[in-house]
């Protein structure tokens, strides 16, 4: 990444990266988006954790379309709170099948990350907690050994002398052996069902002792907070699975745990509530003028200008765009979303005719993302895309609902919230608006 604004298509593509900011990219590029986007997600968040007490058990629901930015947040806020919690800060995607993950495979996933962080501290725990859990890990070996051919030596991997190490290389080969066979994962999981409420009294055990040993040597530290990112990457049914159906077990973690959700799954028609408190959802930069009425909508001219200043902070718009307004038709196609500008940017740079972006560039680079999209959206969902542009999302059948779950995992649509009264509310994709058969769709 340049130090640099970008001068050149080249660099400019560079730093319009899809990826999250982190470290030192946060100070170079971040664009503080809260006069255009409701900042309450982000508030909720942070008030919680200062509301909580020294070790007090949490579980948070941080969500938002996939893209908009909420990776960038979860970074702030691991930095922000550094100070009075030790974060872990995980990848979802590193750990876990992304399209079968499990809450058992979380549990593991836990108890690696904790036990790493333990031996880089220098810290040890209860040996005979420790004692039990890896005797409880000896006990799914054997088990699972028992229904297969190829023995899933967990034991065999392990560290020498036992403790902490050892519970690291018991936890980390599992994991591995569940994300790499399909074999494998099926007879792992129902040993670790049938061995659960020993996991997870060993898992709160180990996270008690964890934050007894800590405090001894931080006193004035909360505990952990565990930020577990990218986890609404995960199809809708399995983000079902993971926080409808088995959502008690991921609140019982004796710690405080971030969990990304993909935000088709609040529109399932079930209570998060009842287990999780509030759902903190991170909408859309508003680029529209909100009306209930008219099917277009007209631009917030304010929106626009603070979605280009996004790209102002990394290149040198003067001098790669032809003119202002051709950024902000990017920023209109982009619909808010802060990925889907930066693709469009970094697809009309690879495909630029000169030494500037201009609005043949534009046209073709929307052209090109409108394809990805007429590739995979159903033909029935057409009509209701129709009825979502001219009712903003509201009063959907049963049907309908269950389609726009996939909708808005999808990004086909997207969601806003007014900043006056925090009302969410949906409008489809402009880059689907664009689509032949979204036309058809609307003259039918």
């Amino acid at each position: 990444m340049t130090s640099k604004r970008a001068t050149t298509l080249k660099q400019a593509f560079q730093v319009c990266d899809l990826g999250a900011l982190t470290g030192a990219a946060i100070d170079r590029y971040y664009v503080d988006l809260s006069s255009v986007r409701s900042a309450q997600s982000i508030t909720s968040v942070s008030h919680r954790l200062d509301f909580l007490d020294p070790g007090q058990p949490a579980a948070v629901l941080f969500t938002g379309h996939r893209g908009c930015g909420k990776s960038t947040e979860l970074q702030r806020i691991k930095r922000r709170w550094e100070l009075q919690y030790n974060v872990i800060y995980i990848k979802a995607t590193d750990e876990l099948d992304i399209n079968d993950g499990d809450y058992k495979d979380i549990y593991l996933v836990i108890v690696k990350y904790l036990t790493q962080a333990l031996q880089s501290w220098g810290l040890s725990s209860d040996s005979t907690l420790v004692r039990a859990f890896e005797d409880w890990f000896k006990d799914i070996t054997q088990e699972t050994e028992r229904t297969k051919e190829t023995s899933v030596s967990v034991e065999g991997k392990a560290g020498v002398g036992g403790g902490i190490p050892n519970l690291l290389a018991m936890s980390v080969n599992l994991l591995a052996q569940i994300k790499g066979s399909e074999k494998h994962k099926k007879l792992i999981r129902e040993s670790l069902q049938q061995g659960f409420s020993r996991l997870q009294e060993h898992t709160n055990a180990l996270l008690k002792d964890a934050f007894e040993k800590l405090r001894e040597k931080q006193p004035n530290t909360k505990g952990f907070l565990f930020i577990f990112d990218n986890l609404d990457r995960v199809p809708p049914q399995v983000g079902e699975h993971l926080f409808l159906k088995y959502a008690n077990q991921l609140a019982e973690l004796h710690c405080t745990v971030i969990y990304t959700v993909p935000i088709s799954v609040i529109y399932s028609g079930n209570n998060f509530a009842n287990v999780f408190g509030d759902l903190n959802v991170m909408p859309m930069v508003n680029i529209y003028q909100f009306e209930r009425e008219p099917a277009e909508l007209a631009y917030n001219p304010n929106g626009l200008e603070a979605m280009a200043n996004l790209i102002d902070q990394r290149v040198d718009t003067e001098q790669l765009f032809e003119s202002r307004e051709i950024l902000h038709e990017l920023v209109r196609l982009s619909g808010g979303h802060v990925r889907q500008l930066m693709q469009l940017i970094r697809t009309a740079c690879l495909n630029a005719q000169g030494s500037k972006i201009s609005a043949t560039d534009v046209e073709r680079a929307a052209a090109k993302e409108q394809n990805h999209f007429e590739r995979f959206i159903p033909s029935d969902h057409y009509p209701v895309l129709v009825d979502i542009y001219r009712h903003k999302g509201v009063q959907l059948d049963p049907a309908a609902q269950a389609m726009m779950q996939s909708m808005l995992f999808n990004i086909t649509v997207l969601e806003y919230e007014q900043l006056d009264n925090l009302q969410a509310w949906k409008y489809i994709n402009p880059l689907v608006r664009r689509t032949n058969a979204f036309r058809e769709a609307l003259r039918a």
